[in-house]
């Protein structure tokens, strides 16, 4: 009887019979690294993952980019998955190793009740991947719970340990995300000419015959993205470290823009390009003099859809809103501009870090007013938050 994904362990000492002995935990690496996948909605099943044994076993996978070849041609079926394939893969696993040591993980799919429990709390893309980078030493439990720590800890827990590793990951995951998002073309489901090399290639897996023919890549416009953060009080613990995330992104993507609000709004897209973020930092918040006072998130996106929604939002736009929705002025300000920028936008994300706790319920006014007009609406409150924006984001570029 075949071994599912379900069952984990059971198709893990399958692999294993595969593998061999010298290959250690690479059967249950595997075998997880698939269940990343499966969340981030690939088509993967148990044989997909028996066939890519079968192919690790004829390679040596301590080559990196074998490796990733084999993974690659048995684990997805779609070629518009690609990217988002070679994101996790990155994310997953560590730089290549010599073939006498192990590969380690690099992301862990978390599962169980508090996983539902966040998905309750509003509509997102499914992926539940947890980041190790450079993890330190051969013991992997220990790996997995040092990363599980940092990624799953709430931003206003951090100390100042914590803050260097962070920003450490958060510089990796921004150059990812931009290469991810930078890819401007898909597969042509239907129509125009066979793309014979790609469709021969992916032949390989069914010992050469041809059973799909795919069409030749056609070119989409690049995703563009404006932010809007809340730097206001009630944000204050996250603002700062939000504020490192857009300006890691702001460094390698060309196509995004940066405002800042409390009770005003400010753009601060040209002074987020500075050589450190410590610099950058300290020109907004020189800048901004709002920074940590009061609330007027209504009045901001108003101002936002006057002024600057005709030039900067359009039909290729995300427009990413981070506030825990606390607003002190006219909530019906709120409902006229998310109306309006709505229309402009391809997709309205907004990033709330109270939705990190499993009991939140959006009723603060200002948030109960935006709801309605929002595509997606996640938790901003950890590492693991901004990997499931990156998910998102990257499913927008090529959905």
């Amino acid at each position: 009887m075949a071994v599912s994904l379900e069952q984990p362990d059971g198709l893990a000492r399958e692999i294993g019979s595969l593998l061999g002995e010298r290959h250690g935990s690479l059967a249950a690496n595997l075998v997880q690294f698939a269940r990343v996948l499966k969340g981030a909605d690939l088509d993967v099943a148990g044989s997909n993952v028996i066939d890519a044994a079968r192919s690790l076993a004829l390679i040596d996978p301590g080559r990196r980019d074998d490796f990733y070849a084999a993974l690659r041609a048995n684990l997805v079926s779609h070629v518009e998955d690609y990217p988002t394939f070679q994101m996790l893969f990155d994310l997953y696993w560590r730089s290549d190793r010599s073939a006498d040591r192990e590969l380690l993980p690099r992301a862990r799919y978390a599962e169980g009740a508090a996983t539902r429990r966040r998905q309750r709390a509003g509509r997102r893309v499914p992926l539940e991947a947890q980041v190790a980078y450079d993890p330190q030493g051969d013991n992997q439990e220990r790996t997995f719970s040092e990363a599980d720590l940092i990624t799953s800890k709430d931003f206003s827990n951090y100390d100042a340990v914590d803050v260097k590793q962070a920003r450490r990951i958060v510089r990796q995951m921004a150059p990812k995300l931009a290469t991810a998002l930078s890819r401007r073309t898909r597969a042509a489901r239907r129509g125009g000419p066979v793309d014979l090399r790609r469709s021969l290639r992916r032949s390989v897996k069914y010992g050469g015959e041809v059973f799909d023919l795919y069409r030749q890549r056609r070119r989409v416009s690049a995703l563009r993205l404006v932010v809007l953060c809340d730097v206001s009080g009630s944000m204050d613990i996250y603002s700062r470290f939000l504020v490192q995330f857009l300006y890691a992104l702001q460094s390698e993507l060309r196509h995004i823009a940066t405002f800042v609000f409390s009770t005003r709004l400010n753009e601060v897209t040209h002074l987020l390009k500075a050589r450190s973020f410590d610099e950058a930092l300290a020109r907004v918040r020189g800048e901004v003099d709002s920074w940590s006072g009061g609330t007027n998130i209504g009045a901001s996106l108003y101002t936002f859809e006057r002024r600057y929604a005709r030039q900067r939002l359009g039909p290729r736009t995300v427009l990413i809103i981070i506030s825990d929705g606390w607003d002190r002025g006219d909530t019906t300000l709120i409902t006229r501009a998310m109306s309006a920028l709505r229309r402009r936008t391809h997709s309205i994300i907004w990033l709330n870090p109270l939705l990190g706790d499993p009991d939140y319920q959006p009723l603060a006014k200002g948030m109960a007013a935006a709801l309605p007009h929002v595509d997606y609406f996640l938790p901003a409150h950890n590492l693991e938050s901004l990997l499931r924006l990156s998910r998102t984001l990257v499913y927008l570029a090529h959905g």
